[in-house]
């Protein structure tokens, strides 16, 4: 269940902004990467799987909340916001 939440907000975001810009989603997914293994050197010791599971979830979550902040400033429009009428 953890993961499905994860998984949900990278379904939701897509991946618009790795067809606009590869700089930006370089760093983007450094930060993620990052942020993944400092979460599960911390979290994994003492969570077992429950820790990665967490660790996977908002390093993934958290790559795709950026990816949605870039093609915001980018292009101007929200990706999350599906349910508007066009």
């Amino acid at each position: 269940m953890i993961l499905a939440v994860g998984q949900f907000i990278g379904t939701a975001v897509g991946s618009l902004l790795s067809m606009t810009t590869s700089s930006q989603l370089r760093w983007i997914v450094f930060i993620g990467a990052v942020l993944g293994v400092s979460l599960g050197v911390l979290l994994i010791p003492g969570y077992g799987l429950i820790g990665a599971a967490i660790e996977t979830s908002v390093a993934v979550a958290s790559k795709n909340l950026l990816c949605v902040y870039q093609v915001n400033q980018l292009l101007g429009f929200n990706t999350l916001a599906i349910w508007r009428k066009i």
